[in-house]
């Protein structure tokens, strides 16, 4: 401040009396004001002020060639270190030999500026590390500096750098990498560099997308081994072994799936790797909503073809249960032909989610939104229909709103008892859509990104871990029903106290509000429809239950108590060690990937 002041009034000298208190030292001298004694940035504002320097991981690179006689684990960790080295002091080399057992750089401007750095390294026949005998590190070349960009940073350097992000999250997209090396490096790369960065870390991670299809013999014969009760169905064309499809069903499921609804979603989800395909799966419902993996599919596309091979293999698991299994699905290519040849006379049920999409598609070009907001309503009005008469009126309302010329023809491809509740004779449990299975597929959406070998075996932990943490949890529960469905029963049960009941003869009761219903507690059944259709009393069935004096709990569908959802997860899946893959027969079969059509990039 005080030279500040000297400044504003145009003082040639100042003089200083300096005193150390209690010390008894003083000192005079003066201060020539034009002299630059302190930092301007002390006095700027925050927008013009110099950035405090922050410290990047980089910043290390410097120091990793520093002396004769430095040790390296092999060529590979020596040639990485150089490149980071070269990289942060901000200059480029070649190699003049770049062999296994020994390694001689030279600086770049060698031969147009004389630049005599230079490094030989040579292994050591006793452990095989490389040692630099020789180093001239002193650069008599111009431009020595590190910069943002440098041509050394590619794909093999940023690899390294990023490994364990991607490790971490397999969904990091190329740009988040640039943000985040920027960050934390200090340097910048391009969006082809941090693509390609990315696979090769993907690569060393998980092994090569290639290599991985000859893994699945012997992941097969571990599955078998370790996992009684499972299937494990891999198929090659006999002429090339090439790996065409393989089915997957993990005992422990299979043996639980028994003890689950009654319920199969089936779908198709896009695999991630380069080399595409097609995963099908078919997953279950337990007792407290939650969705259980039973099987799945690893293909080409989905085919007529492989539907019917996931289809066969999915009925010689179902058939010895002798239960009869209600589907759900989208109406996938290929999978409806496929389903009537395998299960014909088995319940399908059409997600009304995608049929509306299907409808909404042919009133596009059309221009009008409204329009199609009021037809997608009024179809879902037609599908929840709960009786044949609320069918037809509700029908009505969709033909004047969306037109005969285009509903008919629609609906006519569509067996009514496929999609409306009115017309389906059997418990649904209430499914209307195909929820489970996309949330199957969100479930697993990191694991399309991996290679086939490890799609399966990081999918067998996820459900590993998550059978045994619901077979944990339900042991501390204490009530009669899963949690969910005690919540939902509770507020039934509340929903039941306004109505009054009227008995009628033996289980047969009608209730009455604003309505009246006819209960028969005997067929579980009202003519709301719901109970039927929920296979869970609806307000009315638990008004009249109350009303004959009887346990609600003996009413109420035996999946969902909690007995059975504990017997669903009391199968476990194995642990599977890999120790002896390489000493294994069956790991040097050589499995060759699909022909399948790579993603554009050239990362090949």
């Amino acid at each position: 401040m005080l030279f500040c002041s000297a400044r504003i009034h145009r003082l040639e000298c100042v003089d200083i009396s300096v005193l150390k208190v209690g010390g008894g030292f003083r000192r005079n001298g003066s201060v020539d004001s034009g002299s630059e004694v302190i930092d301007e940035d002390d006095y700027l504002g925050d927008a013009f002020r110099t950035e405090v320097h922050k410290t990047h991981l980089s910043d290390e690179w410097s120091s990793y060639i520093h002396n004769v006689g430095d040790k390296f684990h092999g060529a590979v960790e020596l040639r990485e270190k150089l490149r980071k080295y070269a990289i942060a002091v901000g200059f480029e080399f070649v190699f003049l030999r770049n062999d296994l057992d020994r390694i001689h750089a030279v600086c770049a401007n060698v031969g147009t500026e004389g630049c005599d750095w230079h490094l030989h390294a040579f292994a050591s026949s006793a452990n095989g590390c490389l040692y630099i005998t020789e180093l001239n590190n002193t650069h008599t070349c111009k431009g020595v500096v590190r910069t943002q960009k440098h041509k050394l940073l590619g794909s093999k350097v940023v690899k390294t750098c990023i490994a364990s992000d991607v490790s971490f999250n397999l969904s990091l997209k190329p740009r988040e990498i640039m943000s985040k090396f920027k960050s934390t490096y200090g340097f910048d790369i391009s969006y082809k560099v941090a693509l390609k960065a990315k696979h090769r870390a993907k690569e060393a991670i998980y092994g090569s997308d290639a290599d991985t299809f000859s893994k699945l013999s012997w992941y097969k014969e571990a599955v078998l081994q370790s996992n009684p009760g499972s299937s494990f169905v891999l198929e090659v064309e006999p002429s090339s072994n090439r790996f065409q499809r393989l089915f997957l069903a993990y005992g422990g499921c299979v043996e639980g799936f028994q003890f689950c609804l009654p319920v199969l979603y089936v779908d198709g989800t896009f695999g991630k790797s380069i080399y595409k395909g097609q995963i099908l799966s078919a997953t279950g419902r337990n007792g407290n909503q939650g969705f259980y993996p039973l099987a799945i599919c690893f293909c080409d596309s989905e085919t007529d073809a492989n539907w019917t091979f996931f289809f066969k293999h999915l009925k010689s698991l179902l058939e010895p249960q002798g239960r009869v299994i209600t589907f759900i699905s989208d109406r996938g290519v290929g999978l409806l032909s496929a389903f009537d040849k395998v299960f014909a006379g088995n319940p399908h049920l059409f997600c009304y989610k995608h049929l509306v999409a299907n409808l909404a598609s042919k009133y596009r070009g059309k221009g009008n939104s409204k329009l199609i907001e009021d037809v997608k309503q009024k179809f879902f009005k037609v599908a929840y229909s709960s009786t044949q008469k609320e069918y037809r009126f509700n029908l009505r309302l969709l033909r004047a709103a969306g037109g005969a010329d285009i509903i008919d023809p629609f609906l006519s491809e569509l067996p009514v008892e496929n999609w409306c509740r009115a017309f389906y004779t059997s418990c649904r449990y209430g499914i209307m859509a195909n929820g489970i299975a996309e949330s199957f597929n969100s479930w697993i959406a990191i694991e399309r990104l991996m290679p086939v070998y490890c799609m399966l075996d990081q999918t067998r932990i996820k459900q590993m871990e998550m059978a045994g943490k619901r077979r944990e949890e339900a042991k501390r529960w204490t009530t009669e029903l899963t949690p969910k469905m005690e919540e939902r029963l509770k507020v039934q049960m509340e929903k039941s106290r306004r109505f009054s009941v009227h008995y009628s003869s033996p289980g047969v009761y009608e209730v009455r509000s604003d309505f009246s219903y006819v209960v028969n507690i005997s067929d579980h059944a009202c003519s709301c429809v719901k109970w039927q259709i929920n296979c869970f009393p609806c307000p009315h069935g638990l008004a009249a239950l109350q009303a004959a004096s009887e346990n609600v709990y003996d009413y109420i569908d035996k999946y969902f108590h909690v007995g059975m959802f504990k017997k669903s997860y009391s199968f476990p899946i194995h642990p599977i060690t890999n120790v002896d893959m390489s000493s294994s027969d069956s790991a040097s079969e050589c499995i060759l990937p699909p022909l399948a059509k790579r993603p554009p990039g050239g990362l090949g």
